[in-house]
């Protein structure tokens, strides 16, 4: 069994697991779910009424209820050189058929979108587990290394997208400056964070050759323990920084280092 199966089948048994019956959003309306009780309106529809409400009341009661709904649940993947870092396309890989088999197993429509460096390319939306498996072949197999993406023409991309309001997920490491205030006022926007856990606490040793994934050049500096604490301090005030503008703006977004935490994380953008 190759990587790509065995990340699927992990996907697959976390979503069928826990999102039996879910659905990521209910309106208001005809459905199964009771929602309230409140008095008859001449514009509701007299199916609705409760007699047996009404009858102890004396008035005419209705009942609201929820109704499921099919939702555009949007997939974002921002794939660059430092998807190579320890094991992080593979844990790219994981969050997109977690989230693609989370919206089909619900019966969603699914739509996603790869920027590959300063590629992009996106797909029309689908409820057809054949096509996403295609998908996920196709975002497997993307090289990351050399890859640079431009960030400030990220948001305009993605609002250039023909789609109604949706559930949104933006996934990338987030390690550069991005607006995304527009986009949160289009949809519901979901940010989630993949990191390696030694970009965030780095150690080089001398014997290292270091490369940089963005360009696949030689870095033929030594790095010292304080240009490797100033990092980590710059590094630190730049995520600051982005939650800031995370909450200013009310998107939701949570942080991810591995595979084995990536759904109970997830989880936690939509109960939290």
């Amino acid at each position: 069994m190759d990587k790509l199966e065995t990340l699927v089948l992990r996907a697959k048994e976390d979503v069928y697991t826990y999102l039996q019956g879910s659905n990521f959003s209910k309106i208001l309306g005809q459905g199964y779910d009771f929602s309230e009780l409140r008095t008859y309106e001449s514009s509701d529809d007299i199916r609705h009424i409760s007699w047996i409400n009404s009858a102890k009341a004396n008035e005419l009661y209705v009942k609201k209820m929820h109704e499921e709904r099919e939702l555009l649940v949007n997939v974002a993947m921002l794939v660059d050189g430092r998807a190579i870092i320890g094991k992080k396309h593979e844990l790219f890989s994981h969050i997109l058929a977690t989230l693609a088999y989370s919206a089909i197993y619900s019966n969603n429509l699914l739509q996603t979108s790869f920027f590959m460096g300063s590629e992009f390319k996106s797909f029309e939306a689908f409820k057809n587990v054949e096509r996403l498996e295609m998908i996920l072949n196709e975002f497997f197999s993307i090289d990351p290394l050399g890859l640079a993406l431009e960030y400030d023409k990220i948001q305009k991309k993605l609002l250039n997208i023909e789609a109604p309001k949706s559930l949104f997920f933006l996934v990338g490491d987030f390690l550069d400056e991005i607006d995304l205030s527009i986009l949160a006022q289009k949809h519901e926007l979901c940010v989630i964070m993949l990191r390696d856990k030694w970009e965030e606490n780095p150690s080089v040793g001398s014997d290292m050759a270091l490369v940089n994934p963005l360009t696949n050049s030689s870095i033929n500096k030594t790095l010292s323990k304080k240009a490797l604490r100033y990092y980590k301090e710059r590094l630190e005030e730049h995520d600051e920084k982005l939650y800031a503008h995370f909450d200013e703006h009310s998107i939701k977004h949570v942080k991810i280092y591995e595979k084995k935490e990536a759904f109970q994380k997830l989880e936690q953008l939509f109960y939290s």
